[in-house]
């Protein structure tokens, strides 16, 4: 389990994510949003509406993990719920807009974590137990590595400052 330390630091970074896709809806064009880089390769909209729903997961699994004890914590098929949720058809504004007030919600209960409440575990099918503490850890490398792919297929540089990355779009 992560140590309560780390945790904290990783729900710090959570609330992060928002502005950071916020940021990425600023910068790229209304049209990049739902470019295919490949043939069966997400759109970034797609990434960012599976943001939204991976989020529902998070905070349910967060929940169960806090109120049950050691609940079983259900996989989910993340391309069949794209499918049938037409990712790709969802205006980026409003798969943002899920996206950031799940989080939001999700935040709010983890503020209210105690050490106690952090530790505290439910039982995935592949993970085994997994604490509150290792539910932020995977939430947060999920982002991290979902805004990279979204950065990528937009044609977004990691720029060092706002001005580079508007540099980005005017070439």
């Amino acid at each position: 389990m992560a140590d309560l330390l780390e945790a904290l630091v990783q729900i710090k970074a959570l609330a992060e994510t928002p502005p950071r896709v916020a940021e990425l809806l600023r910068l790229a064009p209304p049209d990049a949003w739902r470019r295919r880089p490949d043939q069966g390769v997400w759109t970034p909209v797609e990434v960012l509406a599976h943001l939204a729903d991976a989020e529902l997961f998070f905070g349910t699994r967060t929940r169960l993990v806090l109120t049950s004890e050691r609940p079983f914590l259900q996989p989910f098929q993340g391309a069949v719920l794209a499918e049938l949720a037409g990712y790709n058809s969802w205006p980026p504004a409003v798969a943002f807009e899920r996206f950031r007030s799940r989080r939001v919600e999700t935040l709010e209960l983890l503020s209210s974590c105690s050490a106690a409440g952090l530790a505290r575990v439910g039982v995935h099918p592949v993970r085994g137990e997994t604490s509150v503490a290792d539910l932020v850890a995977l939430a947060l490398a999920h982002d991290t590595d979902h805004v990279g792919q979204m950065r990528e297929r937009l044609g977004i540089a990691v720029a060092l400052d706002r001005g580079e990355a508007e540099a980005v779009w005017r070439r």
